[in-house]
Order: structure tokens, then sequence, then C-alpha cells
């Protein structure tokens, strides 16, 4: 069976809508420097059409996002919304037992190569586990409490491109997760935390990472937290 963090893109009920979230704008130094990056004038991007089926394909931005404008970041938190719902479109494929177009080159038009192997090892482990229980998952993870915030990247000559990709932070719920078999996972919520990028050579973006920030969400997550931290220093 696979690690239950290992599927966070699960969830078709996941709405990624611009208007719907609050962004801001920080710049993520690709040397040990950063630099700090903010959005000045106000504007709507238009929307990028929205891809359909199993297939991945590339995301873009609908303009260029390499300036400050306000246009621009709301482009980017676009694109990477884009990027994240296609993740999240393809693991569901995925757990529902289409394991087709996992190939190399497929796979790597919405995650980044730093995350291929990572990829190329879960799409494995969700073909074990569907072989193991005779069947995939059934139910939705569920996603709410989304807050993206956009970045940029400092290069080695100590120039800034702006609005490289975002982070974007949510609360995800397994409580209606089941087994083929009917096996109710453990109700659980987790913070989690999933990046995209802008990779400059096709300027596509796709995920590079996503991880588990702490268990539950909200204040009780604080406090979990908080909890877990006192009992490990004892």
């Amino acid at each position: 069976m696979f690690n239950r963090s290992s599927i966070a893109a699960l969830s078709a009920a996941l709405m990624l809508t611009l208007s719907a979230c609050s962004g801001g704008a920080q710049v993520s130094a690709e040397s040990s420097t950063s630099t700090s990056a903010t959005a000045e004038a106000s504007a709507t991007p238009t929307p990028s059409p929205t891809p359909t089926g199993y297939e991945p394909v590339l995301i873009r931005a609908s303009i260029d996002v390499d300036n400050r404008s306000k246009e621009a970041a709301d482009a980017t938190l676009k694109a990477a919304y884009d990027a994240l719902e296609q993740y999240r479109r393809i693991w569901n494929a995925w757990i529902q037992g289409n394991l087709e177009h996992t190939s190399d080159e497929e796979l790597l038009r919405y995650v980044d190569k730093s995350f291929l192997e990572d990829t190329k090892e879960e799409v494995e482990n969700v073909r074990k586990y569907i072989e193991e229980t005779h069947g995939p998952v059934k139910g939705e993870v569920t996603f709410s409490n989304i807050d993206p915030v956009t970045y940029g990247s400092m290069h080695d000559d100590g120039s800034v491109s702006e609005n490289t990709g975002a982070t974007i932070t949510f609360c995800e719920d397994w409580s209606n997760v089941r087994s083929a078999e009917g096996k109710k996972f453990k109700p659980a919520q987790a913070t989690r935390r999933v990046f995209v990028v802008r990779r400059s050579e096709d300027n596509a973006f796709v995920v590079i990472k996503s991880e588990t920030l702490h268990d539950g969400c909200g204040d009780e997550a604080d406090a979990t937290s908080e909890a877990t931290a006192a009992a490990q220093d004892e």
C-alpha cells in the first residue's frame, strides 16, 4: 500500500479559482540571497484553456510575467493554479485505475525534472496498490483554506526573474476516502504545501515539490504541532 501523503493532489472537488484566494509576492533566491517582490498595477489576465482528460499538457501564463506588475502576479497565480489542478486531475486518473500517459516525456509536462523520479515511483506504488487491493480508491480528498504566494528567483549575477512560480498552502481532508473493499482510511487532516515553478527552457509551470507541513488544519493543527514538538523534547 502506498503512503497517503504521496497522493495529496487527489481531489475531484478541488476548485482553484483566483478570485476565491488571496495572494502575495516574495522572492526565493536560487543562490543564498533573496529579495522581495511587490505587485504594482491592477489587471485581470486572460484565462488559459482548462486541460481535460488524462493526458498532461504544458501550462503557460497568458502574458509575459517577468515584471513586478499586479497583472503579471495574477497571471502567475492563474498558471500556478492550472498546474496544480492538472496535478490533481492526473492523480485522480491514476487512483481511478488509468495509468496511461506516464512516460518520462509526458510526466515532464506537469512535474519538474527534479521531481520526475519521485513521481515515477509514486506511479509504480499506485499500480501495486491497485493490484493488491483489486481496485482503485473510492471517494475524494477535499481541500480548503487555499492560500497562494508568488515568488521570483535571484540568479548568480544578482539579477532577479520575477514571478517564476508560486507556493500554494491548503488544508487536505481524507475523511471520505475508502479502499476498493470499502475500508475507510483513518480520518485525518493535514496542512500541505505544493510548489510550482516556471521552467526557463519553455516557460511552463510545473510542480516541483509537495510536502506536508503538519497534521491538522487551523488552530488545532498549531496545537498538535506544539504538543508533538514538546513530546519530542522530553
